[in-house]
């Protein structure tokens, strides 16, 4: 029986984001019944609102490094499985209320369509290049103009509770939504306000819950009405990075009403200097005005849909395309969609698409171990020399050249993760650190080069599932070794054993027990802590661990193939 609609948005929609809230719904999905939409909207919405505790798992992402070398954190706050996917089935109600959705001018966290089962919300990167091209057109009509760039200080934690329960009521009024979903909403944000308590840097609005980014939106909706009503045209705003298109005058008094409206909703832009802050005549801007056409990613993309389509439509060459890919070194995540694909449904809809369309029969005779194979040398090959180019090129820029530059290093530089020999990492890795932006990304690929993640841990949970998708794809041991043992250590540890790889280390927390799963894990279930309660009484007793096989398993031909580098890394992943 395959998963309905709701269970496919929340896994795809999750998988990208947290890998433990992943793993929670691939535990919660096990039960065939819990794949039914009914169920997200009756019993996982009743269990909900019928709780008397919430519970919410801190994960440590990484922020930013000091200059005395201590890392900051960010706190993100994943739901359990259960209110995932009751979540999912309050944001697809939304999705059917214009007041839900954003304006025109806003192309973050736009609300899927009906028929999606890619997430929540629309793709990220649609939203970049869409928001990309309007102010390409605004440049193009008003000559002269500067482009200001500008972001909000600490976006959701900084938006208090009152402000996000006022907004989620009077968008319930507009929309004349039933009384179910509006008290669904309410339930979720007061328990958002109980667990933002145990936070010193949150004051309602939880950052990691898909319903945040509904809820952030909403908060904004009377700043961005106001403010596209002075700049028509040439206001555009992706989650807190706003940006403003006019002449010198307009910008520095647009800027003045921007500050002076946020304000009143308590909310501040980053300061000017501080790198996030900046403008750029029109003219300069227009050189990077085809950087978002999508040239630069056709042959990821059609080298994704290409594997995604030979490991459904051939499951059973899987083995052998993850063994050739090994022995010329290429660590490519490869899910296996054999049981995803057994159902008849699925090979009556191959064989209807072979009559109907020849061309269909030939793209699947096409796609062989052996073309995938030259495939990724190509994209190896190419990569390497673009990432190249573009670290020489870029050394010493700053402004708007430089934030043209990092984000095309980071493209080509996580993919190389995949790609890349071990040689090329180690080689790459110490020229990403001449960039500070791109620290991290240097920290993950000498971790993978080396299989040494040492100095990774402590940076975050995110940034080691970013390196144990790749290390996973090699037997060899690896290295782990800690002075001490701080709460993102532990964590990225847990994330390290729940990969299937190996680490030594502490196993005196519940997180690392639950990775490690020894003598059943029975106990985990009799745990204080909410989540990981949930999540061991999902997993059952059985005397092994599942985690390593959900990992490798598809959860259904229409799961999307996850590059967890290349989802963590991205800019905007969270406010």
């Amino acid at each position: 029986m395959r998963p309905q609609q709701l269970a496919l948005r929340s896994v795809n929609q999750y998988r990208t984001r947290d890998v433990l809230a992943y793993l929670g719904l691939r535990y919660y999905f096990a039960n065939h019944c819990a794949t039914r939409d009914r169920w997200a909207h009756d019993v996982a919405s009743h269990l909900l609102m019928t709780r008397t505790r919430s519970g919410y798992f801190k994960s440590l992402h990484f922020k930013d490094i000091r200059e005395s070398g201590l890392v900051d954190h960010r706190e993100v706050f994943i739901p359990g499985p259960n209110e995932s996917f009751a979540e999912t089935a309050l944001l697809a109600e939304c999705s059917k209320h214009h007041v839900f959705h954003p304006l025109p001018c806003v192309f973050s966290y736009r609300l899927a369509k009906e028929n999606s089962v890619s997430g929540v919300y629309m793709p990220y990167f649609s939203g970049l290049q869409e928001r990309h091209q309007k102010i390409a057109d605004a440049c193009k009509e008003r000559s002269g103009s500067v482009v200001l760039y500008t972001d909000i200080k600490r976006f959701y934690p900084n938006i208090p509770a009152a402000k996000a329960m006022t907004a989620w009521e009077q968008a319930c009024v507009q929309a004349q939504l039933d009384s179910h979903h509006r008290d669904l909403g309410v339930k979720l944000l007061s328990d958002y306000f109980e667990t933002a308590k145990t936070s010193k840097h949150c004051k309602g609005l939880l950052t990691g819950p898909m319903f945040s980014h509904l809820i952030a939106n909403l908060v904004l909706r009377g700043v961005d009405e106001k403010m596209s009503a002075l700049f028509p045209g040439c206001y555009f705003r992706y989650v807190d990075d706003i940006v403003l298109v006019g002449d010198p005058s307009e910008i520095f008094k647009g800027r003045q009403q921007l500050s002076a409206y946020l304000e009143e909703i308590e909310l501040a832009l980053h300061d000017r200097g501080q790198g996030k802050d900046f403008e750029v005549p029109a003219e300069e801007w227009m050189k990077g005005a085809h950087d978002f056409d999508g040239t630069v990613s056709n042959g990821w993309k059609l080298f994704s849909r290409d594997l995604k389509q030979f490991l459904i439509s051939q499951p059973t060459e899987r083995h052998l395309l993850a063994r050739m890919l090994s022995a010329e070194g290429f660590r490519i995540p490869l899910p296996d969609y054999l049981v995803a694909t057994r159902e008849a449904s699925y090979l009556e809809r191959i064989q209807d698409l072979s009559f109907r369309y020849p061309w269909f029969r030939g793209r699947l005779r096409r796609t062989t171990s052996m073309r995938l194979l030259l495939f990724a040398k190509l994209l190896r090959s190419h990569y390497f020399e673009q990432v190249l180019r573009l670290l020489d090129s870029g050394r010493g820029t700053e402004g708007y050249i430089r934030k043209r530059t990092i984000p095309k290093i980071r493209y080509f530089s996580g993919r190389l993760l995949f790609l890349g020999s071990t040689e090329s990492l180690a080689q790459l890795a110490p020229r990403l650190r001449e960039y500070p932006e791109l620290t991290v990304l240097a920290e993950i690929m000498e971790a993978v080069a080396r299989r040494d993640v040492s100095r990774l841990l402590p940076l975050g949970g995110n940034l080691v599932q970013s390196a144990a998708q790749a290390l996973r794809q090699s037997d060899e041991a690896v290295e782990c070794s800690l002075p001490s043992w701080d709460a993102a250590s532990r964590q990225g540890l847990a994330i390290l054993r729940a990969n299937g790889i190996e680490a030594d280390g502490p196993v005196d927390d519940e997180l690392n027990r639950f990775a490690l799963w020894r003598e059943n894990g029975g106990d985990l279930m009799e745990s204080e802590d909410p989540f990981i309660k949930e999540l061991a009484c999902l997993h059952g007793t059985t005397s092994l661990p599942r985690h390593s096989t959900i990992f490798e398993t598809a959860f259904d031909r229409s799961e999307e193939l996850a590059f967890d580098v290349i989802n963590q890394l991205r800019d905007s992943d969270y406010a």
